[in-house]
């Protein structure tokens, strides 16, 4: 028979030693050590936090090339402006995009995600309505070259085929061994107005 008293709080009646709860406050004490209590007063993670954080991918940089056969750097940033105001799916001039001139004619260029990118590609080709464009994109190893004419996005087709036809510094911009900001300043479309878009593609003037 058992000689533990129940109504003792200070003993154990699994082993009537009266030393159970000790151990037990003992191994707590152990599986605790260097634990900071501080932890416990932080906030925890929501599910906010868990899908605000930018996956790997996305933070490899990025870079869009527009290739057209455009005659200058003005006239494409124009035409870019011009076609802004024709479209009429609301899609804007990507901050960071600006026109150069190349050999093989005028580029609009920009450190854009994808879709920008594509928006950017879209809203040039307006304008150019007879002149077809790529559109060449790269984040990390991959890299893509998509047609665009009239407005509309056509076929994807391999970079390798069609950078053989444009300047160097395309391939450059892609592969990274020329930055944008190694480049001339350039010209932001979206800051071009709607007088001088107009004179740059009829071939006349330059911003003062």
């Amino acid at each position: 028979m058992s000689t533990a008293d129940p109504r003792d709080p200070h003993q154990d009646p699994s082993d009537g030693s009266g030393h159970g709860s000790d151990d037990i406050d003992a191994e707590f004490a152990r599986l605790t050590e260097g634990l900071s209590l501080d932890s416990l007063d932080e906030t925890p993670l929501t599910v906010e936090d868990v899908l605000s954080e930018t996956p790997a991918e996305e933070k490899e940089p990025t870079i869009a090339v527009v290739a057209t056969s455009v005659a200058t750097s003005q006239a494409l940033a124009g035409a870019i402006r011009l076609g802004r105001e024709a479209r009429t799916d609301g899609i804007d001039i990507p901050t960071g995009s600006r026109t150069l001139e190349t050999r093989t004619g005028a580029i609009a260029v920009g450190e854009l995600e994808e879709t920008a990118a594509h928006d950017l590609a879209a809203i040039a080709s307006t304008a150019l309505q007879r002149n077809g464009i790529v559109l060449f994109w790269r984040r990390g190893d991959r890299m893509t070259a998509t047609r665009y004419k009239g407005g509309e996005r056509g076929e994807d087709i391999s970079p390798a085929i069609v950078l053989g036809a444009v300047d160097d510094v395309v391939e450059e911009l892609l592969l990274g061994t020329t930055a944008v900001d190694e480049l001339e300043e350039g010209i932001d479309p979206s800051t071009v107005t709607r007088a001088e878009a107009l004179a740059w593609i009829a071939g006349k003037g330059k911003r003062k």
